[in-house]
């Protein structure tokens, strides 16, 4: 004789309790807590991060220390020669921060989720309450964290040097965001990739190529392209004279002649992404004088310079054209360059960003899971 059992519904769970399994998602800000914690704490119990921040501080330091041991060597002690080179100065170390943390950023996002993949603990992740999306945001806040690490470390070696060479605050700060801003576009695109790719090395090889073609590749495609996009001018010899009462002359001379000069106007969005060509462009230039002379500015206003001479007609900064002097050339003063042009930095800022969109979202198509198909040799669990 055969007995009948009643099994009693579940309980339902008590109103604030946790979410049953598989019945919801973490909220964003819970995910990312913990994703963060769990990425951070396996990153500070590593002793080699600990070394690496100290190499980071003293190379910094030696070439900061360096710098101006030169300057008093050579000496350079009158108060405009010192100002010019601590701006110089200043440029410089925030130019090799930068491209130190472009070297490690890659190596420390690009086996954000590759390297879980090849240890089996991804699939550990994917089957908790955290989407995709949290996941691969929660990976990226880690890496970019980490990154900033390394720019606090070099931090009072910048500040030595914007002291010496008298930057404004807001030069610094402006600087110093920018390159939060390039450090999180850099980290973005390691744990995109990471997603995508399979193979933790391949992933950081692939990283570091996109860096390059930011930056490096960027110019090379710039330099390349002006050989095609070139300007026919009829143009003559500028001589230099002085008349009493008006200063420095010009005046041209001798017969004309056809001349073929590249015109960059077309092809000068290729460097707006360059990450050097941002930051140099969104800081700000000091305050310009009608008699503003070229010497005045560092090596970041001179990028943004050049960055707005390229969006100039070569006939308006070319002396002699057509035998008439060309009267109020840009290249005759900063000011009425500035004037004539416009900073390129907001479109270097969409073009990084539609780039680093389309590889979140490449890659959290890898990702999501139930994945239709995996490459062959994917790890799972």
């Amino acid at each position: 004789m055969s007995a009948v059992l009643h099994t009693p519904p579940p309980a339902a769970a008590p109103a604030g309790g946790p979410t049953p399994l598989g019945s919801g998602r973490l909220g964003v800000v819970d995910a990312l807590r913990t994703l963060v914690g769990m990425e951070l704490r396996q990153r500070l119990r590593s002793r080699g991060w600990y070394i690496l921040l100290g190499v980071f501080f003293l190379l910094v330091g030696g070439v900061t220390l360096g710098a101006l041991g030169l300057q008093a060597w050579t000496g350079g002690n009158s108060p405009d020669s010192t100002m010019v080179f601590g701006r110089w100065l200043y440029d410089g170390v925030l130019l090799f921060v930068l491209t130190l943390c472009l070297l490690v950023s890659p190596a420390l996002s690009a086996n954000a989720i590759s390297g879980d993949r090849a240890a089996g603990t991804l699939a550990i992740t994917q089957v908790t309450l955290v989407s995709t999306w949290q996941l691969m945001l929660g990976k990226w806040l880690a890496a970019w964290i980490a990154a900033v690490a390394f720019l606090v470390a070099a931090a009072p070696w910048l500040i030595v040097a914007a002291v010496v060479g008298q930057v404004s605050p807001l030069a610094v700060l402006t600087g110093l965001a920018m390159i939060l801003v390039e450090f999180a576009v850099v980290t973005g695109i390691g744990v995109a990739v990471s997603a995508i790719t399979g193979r933790t090395l391949f992933a950081v090889v692939v990283t570091y190529l996109l860096v390059a073609m930011m930056t490096i590749g960027s110019l090379i495609a710039f330099v390349i392209s002006l050989q095609f996009i070139e300007t026919r001018l009829q143009t003559s010899q500028v001589t230099y004279g002085y008349a009493e009462g008006a200063g420095s002359t010009k005046s041209c001379a001798g017969p004309l002649r056809d001349t073929t000069v590249p015109d960059p106007r077309r092809v000068a969005w290729l460097l707006a992404g360059n990450p050097y060509v941002v930051v140099a462009d969104a800081v700000p230039l000091p305050e310009l004088r009608e008699d503003s002379a070229w010497e005045e500015f560092g090596a970041l206003n001179m990028i943004s310079l050049g960055m707005r001479v390229a969006q100039i007609d070569p006939r308006e900064y070319t002396d002699c054209v057509d035998g008439r002097v060309n009267e109020g050339s840009v290249s005759d003063s900063p000011v009425t360059l500035v004037d004539r042009t416009w900073p390129t930095w907001p479109l270097g800022m969409l073009l990084q960003g539609g780039f680093l969109a389309a590889l979140l979202w490449w890659g959290r198509r890898r990702l999501d899971t139930p994945a239709g198909r995996l490459p062959t040799g994917t790890r799972v669990a």
